[in-house]
């Protein structure tokens, strides 16, 4: 920590709060704003402060400095060849600047330099970097904030279309732990937050609401890019998920139960067809998409995750010794890896205080969990699932994201970061759940 740091500490937290009472103050007429907006920003610097704090004075190191140790070098580049710089920042698929290696790698960070989803965070990252005086606290705050932007939207997107359960999820939004922590930070994680719930939002505003058309085309473009460079596998979940939505929105639309009845399995049918098709279709078209290359991606982070588990802190988890990544060893082990994803670490797993806090978070997951879907009636259930199209949109995400997730971390310190985006959802998966099994008439 540098004395940069200690000086511009105080002036970007001012500057923050200053911007988001700015928006606050442009949404005015809308209450979600005014009620929560400022409380969740509080929630979430208090995240990105104690994300610093720890990688700084506790880890003292890790992939969120060594991304500063990468973005430090372009800010010096900057003054000296900005045209080099930002054409690193600014293009897509860039090779990483010849005159910033030396500094990369005497101090050991060249191994954030061989892939295509840590170049893109990286470029982020030097971009936001510019902005910042090379601060890696003031970075860390402005990482963030923006994540929070679109984390609120979202927010008040939900609040919008269930205003009854505001409180609930404001909770699920602002409130869970390690969603503050880990998507709070420089860092992969962060970055991702955000971009998947923009392109969430960005593609409900546009096909469902009808409104704001460009800035939302150029959300989704923007948002999906990102994904697609960074976790490329996320946004084959999330397609599926949101046109789902969409087939389910529009048959409750539907005033004749007839077609209503009709309409549903084909608009089912055609939402699953038009997913597989876009997966497909990516996967033919980009090499490192397609099936074979996602399993043998899957196959190198079990072996490496592995390692870091057995020689890193001891939060290995095992899904037995029979694991492979064919359709067929998927579909066999799909079920404990998304029951580890969702709800581990498990208390016989814990092993140290961060375990403690994470183990703690799943199991009040885990208590929802079975209070939703164990005391609520069969068909009451069912019923839900496939007349809501928010629950519709949340199931998909949930079930692929938590078994690719849980097939692929093997060590609870990287799953309880992969898997912060699919919290939120869960947490308005069973609140939603539970307020239409509890109130019929809202059918």
């Amino acid at each position: 920590m540098d004395v940069i740091d200690i000086l511009l500490l105080p002036l970007y937290l001012g500057f923050i709060y200053f911007l988001a009472n700015f928006i606050r103050s442009k949404n005015a007429s809308n209450p979600i704003y005014q009620r929560y907006y400022m409380r969740g920003l509080n929630y979430k610097m208090f995240g990105s402060l104690g994300f610093a704090f720890i990688y700084l004075f506790y880890y003292r190191g890790g992939d969120s400095i060594n991304f500063y140790i990468t973005m430090k070098p372009l800010y010096k580049l900057f003054f000296s060849d900005p045209g080099t710089s930002l054409y690193f920042m600014l293009t897509p698929f860039p090779n990483y600047p010849v005159e910033c290696h030396y500094d990369v790698y005497s101090q050991g960070a060249s191994y954030l330099l061989r892939g295509t989803a840590s170049l893109t965070t990286i470029r982020i990252g030097g971009f936001v970097n510019l902005f910042c005086f090379n601060s890696y606290i003031a970075c860390t705050m402005v990482f963030g904030f923006i994540s929070y932007i679109f984390v609120f939207r979202m927010f008040a997107l939900f609040s919008s279309i269930y205003p009854k359960l505001e409180r609930q999820f404001a909770v699920a939004f602002l409130m869970i732990p390690s969603v503050l922590f880990w998507g709070s930070g420089v860092s992969k994680d962060t970055i991702m937050l955000g971009c998947i719930f923009l392109f969430i939002t960005a593609y409900y505003q546009l096909v469902i609401s009808k409104k704001n058309i460009v800035p939302n085309i150029l959300g989704l473009l923007i948002s999906g890019a990102i994904i697609l460079s960074i976790r490329g596998f996320i946004l084959f979940s999330i397609i599926p998920g949101v046109l789902l939505m969409t087939a389910v929105y529009y048959r409750s639309a539907l005033r004749s139960g007839i077609l209503r009845i009709v309409a549903g399995p084909l608009f089912l049918l055609i939402g699953g067809a038009a997913s597989f098709l876009f997966i497909q279709g990516i996967g033919n078209s980009v090499q490192s998409y397609n099936i074979d290359a996602l399993a043998q991606k899957a196959e190198g982070f079990h072996s490496w995750h592995t390692t870091l588990g057995e020689t890193h802190g001891g939060s290995f988890y095992s899904l037995g010794d029979d694991v492979d990544y064919s359709l067929a060893g998927i579909l066999r082990k799909a079920p404990l890896a998304l029951l580890v994803c969702l709800f581990g670490p498990f208390v016989w797993q814990i092993r140290n205080a961060v375990m403690l806090l994470s183990g703690m978070e799943s199991l009040v997951f885990l208590f929802y969990f079975f209070r939703v879907f164990l005391t609520g009636r069969a068909y009451r259930v069912v019923n839900v699932l496939f007349r809501d199209h928010i629950v519709m949109l949340c199931l998909p995400i949930i079930l692929v994201v938590g078994i690719a997730i849980g097939m692929t971390s093997f060590n609870y310190g990287a799953l309880v970061r992969y898997r912060i985006p699919v919290q939120p959802l869960l947490a308005v998966l069973l609140i939603v759940m539970n307020y239409r099994i509890t109130h019929p008439e809202s059918d």
